[in-house]
């Protein structure tokens, strides 16, 4: 019998899918004040336990769901693991199952963005494409209707889910880059790296930049990085083109979105489409309309000579590097004053020195707040920050030094959950602050 551990969005799914398939099983959440009543209605054949797994269950399960929340290094999941118990989550229980294509992408940052483009290029196309997993619905979710209504599955993997994924074989798989993140979670950067590389696992084609797979584990692979003879760019006419070997797909000018991450991005999304012979016309039409994701990079405010960008997704230190140097390159070029920067939150245990040098260069004042404001402090220059308690106090702050020609980036390098339960109600509450004050 399957235990179902974690009752959050995920293992909702799981609970749907299982009984959906009339699958036994039994719910878990290790929060004891979680309410499982409106969980009990919907599934009456269910017995829902909290805090601690009752005695009289142990024996019965042959099989745990582990939500990505919950770690395998946790003492009760490897008591059960030790035992011979499988250890599995909603990815693997959806590699079981899936017979159409699936394209899996995962990395530290640029993942959602990636797997939107795949999906809107190949829906342009004309195939029947959907996405999911850690974006928009769960993959047991996408299941709930009959296979035969898709074409190809575009997935975005965590490392939290990888780590419990054993059987999934894509027909495109990437790890688009990798940046210090979670390191409350895993023991090195080695042992969060090779978590990602398990995507590769089975796979027939591998897309990648800087991080490759080991020899035999793929049939096929393809490099993608703005020099790369397979997918990169490359001038004509005085335009730098992004390419798919020697087929021009367009000029980068032409995006809708500008800048090196942006061109990665769409390169990505070029080689993992490979496999289904997109014509170039089908990526000039998604590049040049695609305006970037709520929370990453996103202008909410152009007022008195002062841009207010809201970045909230950036939740890790790789995410605050990307967007400043794109954002300082930019402003460089055009002359502008340089960043004032709002960061800070939760830190995952990060290292914030990779932000050192491109502060120096590019941002001109940091407002620190939230648990961990002091760690960053750490890494910045003595005059050129400020430290305060909350985004509210972070905004009086940055209306108090802003001038014409600024960029006010909120990017906080850090998760939200010290003050806010995710980073799009983080980004909202930046959002709203700045249109009622700036």
């Amino acid at each position: 019998m399957y235990l179902v551990a974690g009752l959050g969005v995920t293992g909702q799914s799981v609970l749907r899918y299982l009984d959906g398939s009339n699958q036994a099983c039994l719910a878990f959440d290790t929060r004891k004040e979680f309410n499982t009543k409106d969980l009990e209605k919907t599934f009456p054949k269910v017995s829902f336990a909290t805090g601690k797994i009752p005695k009289s269950w142990q024996d019965k399960i042959t099989q745990i769901v582990l939500s990505p929340g919950i770690a395998k290094s946790q003492p009760w999941v490897k008591e059960f693991s030790q035992h011979g118990i499988a250890i599995i989550g909603d990815i693997e229980l959806f590699a079981r199952v899936v017979k159409k294509p699936v394209i899996s992408i995962t990395g530290s940052n640029g993942k959602s963005t990636v797997t939107t483009l795949v999906g809107e290029v190949l829906k342009s196309s004309g195939l029947q494409a959907v996405v999911g997993g850690n974006i928009g619905l769960p993959v047991l979710d996408l299941l709930a209707k009959d296979q035969s209504d898709y074409d190809v599955f575009v997935l975005e993997v965590s490392s939290f889910q990888l780590e419990t994924t054993f059987s999934l074989q894509s027909v495109a798989a990437t790890v688009l880059n990798i940046s210090e993140d979670h390191m409350d979670r895993y023991s090195s950067m080695e042992e969060y790296l090779q978590t990602k590389m398990t995507i590769f696992n089975g796979a027939k084609l591998a897309v990648v930049s800087e991080h490759k797979p080991q020899k035999n584990s793929v049939q096929k692979v393809i490099n993608f990085d703005l020099e790369s003879s397979e997918c990169g760019l490359q001038e004509h006419n005085s335009q730098k083109w992004l390419m798919q070997g020697t087929k021009k797909i367009m000029p980068v000018a032409d995006m809708s979105l500008q800048g090196t991450h942006h061109y990665l991005n769409a390169l990505a999304t070029i080689a993992l489409c490979s496999p289904f012979n997109i014509k170039a016309e089908v990526y000039q039409q998604v590049f040049s309309r695609f305006k970037g994701l709520p929370h990453r990079t996103q202008l909410v405010l152009e007022k008195s000579g002062v841009q207010w960008i809201n970045d909230s997704k950036g939740t890790n230190v790789g995410a605050t590097v990307t967007a400043l140097e794109s954002i300082g390159k930019e402003i460089q070029s055009a002359g502008q004053s340089k960043i004032v920067l709002i960061a800070g939150g939760v830190s995952k245990d990060a290292d914030f020195s990779e932000l050192t040098p491109v502060i120096a260069k590019y941002v001109r004042h940091s407002i620190l707040f939230g648990k961990d404001r002091a760690k960053i402090a750490k890494v910045l220059p003595e005059k050129d920050f400020t430290q305060v308690k909350n985004l509210q106090d972070a905004m009086s702050q940055a209306l108090q030094i802003v001038q014409a020609g600024d960029v006010v980036l909120f990017s906080p390098a850090c998760a939200s959950f010290d003050q806010f339960s995710n980073y799009i109600i983080r980004g909202e509450k930046f959002e709203k602050l700045v249109k009622e004050q700036a």
